[in-house]
């Protein structure tokens, strides 16, 4: 019986060394000692994403935004009640104003369009700038008439992302 203990601590003392080879110290050329640490470091970013909605009798709007630096990214549906709506994707970049300029690109009654949109947060909501819309090289992608005169009359207000 002690030959079999002896075998098994041995065997045990074996393998908790040949396990353990892989977590130790390793030495550089200058003897400097790199040790491997368990603990990860967290990797922080300035990504982050926030939701906004709105709803004006039974019609809905909501806006889901990605912020990576200056470059946004997200989407945007509206939502009219018992009507065709418009669901897509905005993309663009926050300008030295603070607003963002996206081009939001999406689908209404069949048909795919683009419009440049205008927005920007204040506090826990999100403004979207409203004025007279045009198509001036008639393609389809509308722009805002004169964004000087343009208002923020859209406001949507911070919800969950769900």
């Amino acid at each position: 019986m002690s030959l079999i203990k002896s075998i098994f601590f041995n065997a045990c003392v074996i393998l908790v060394l040949f396990s353990c080879k892989n977590n130790e110290n390793k030495t550089a050329s200058d003897d400097t000692i790199l040790v491997k640490s368990s603990v990860e470091t967290p990797v922080t970013t300035s990504k982050s994403t926030n939701c906004y909605l709105s709803t004006f009798h039974r019609d809905t709007t909501f806006v889901s935004l990605t912020k990576d630096g200056d470059s946004i990214n997200g989407t945007m549906n509206w939502i009219p009640y018992q009507k065709d709506g418009a669901r897509g994707t905005l993309a663009g970049r926050k300008n030295s104003k603070g607003e963002f300029e996206l081009l939001y690109s999406y689908m209404i009654e069949g048909n795919n369009q683009t419009e440049t949109k205008v927005m920007k947060i204040e506090n826990d909501k999100l403004l979207i700038k409203v004025g007279e819309l045009i198509d001036p090289k008639n393609d389809g992608h509308l722009i805002i008439k004169d964004v000087n005169t343009a208002t923020y009359k859209d406001t949507l207000t911070k919800v969950d992302c769900k």
